[in-house]
């Protein structure tokens, strides 16, 4: 009887004493033409964060990221990043590290998921944080029915100034 307590026990701790991810999922909305967020972890596990910017259409989009050092000790360690598939590139490792996307701008259709992976460090004392920031900027991608409506507009302009001439 004992013996099967102590296997029960023995499985609680193995099974409590496995690695947390600590992921954050963020829904924005997409205002304007450029979007700023930010992500702060208060632990020292893998994460797997996914940020989602709402809109229809398609846009030209780069994005960036760059980690912040919020105390002594801490630091975040970006694994790996893509937006809508398309990968981030982090050239630059060490206590603060950044990435973007290349090739930049690339055409994207929405809603944009940004999904970035990596592990942290909070420092130490207990308490201290790691985060990071980034930017996204985006430019509309005209649809077909706009260009066919400017060139009928300038074929008019066209028109009219032929006959004007004559």
């Amino acid at each position: 009887m004992n013996f099967k307590r102590l296997a029960v026990a023995l499985a609680c701790v193995a099974a409590s004493s496995a690695s947390f991810a600590d992921d954050i999922s963020v829904s924005k909305t997409l205002v304007g033409n450029t979007a700023f967020f930010g992500i702060i972890h208060s632990d020292s596990f893998a994460f797997t964060d996914t940020i989602t910017f709402n809109f229809t259409g398609q846009v030209m989009a780069s994005a960036s990221l760059i980690s912040i050092i919020l105390g002594p000790g801490s630091d975040i360690n970006f694994t790996s990043g893509s937006m809508n598939g398309t990968p981030f590139v982090f050239p630059v490792t060490g206590p603060v590290e950044v990435g973007f996307i290349a090739p930049s701008p690339t055409i994207f259709s929405g809603p944009l998921v940004m999904t970035i992976t990596g592990t942290t460090n909070a420092g130490t004392p207990p308490g201290n944080f790691a985060s990071y920031s980034g930017t996204l900027n985006v430019t509309p991608v005209p649809e077909p029915e706009t260009y066919a409506m400017m060139l009928a507009g300038l074929g008019a302009l066209g028109f009219l100034a032929r006959r004007r001439q004559g």
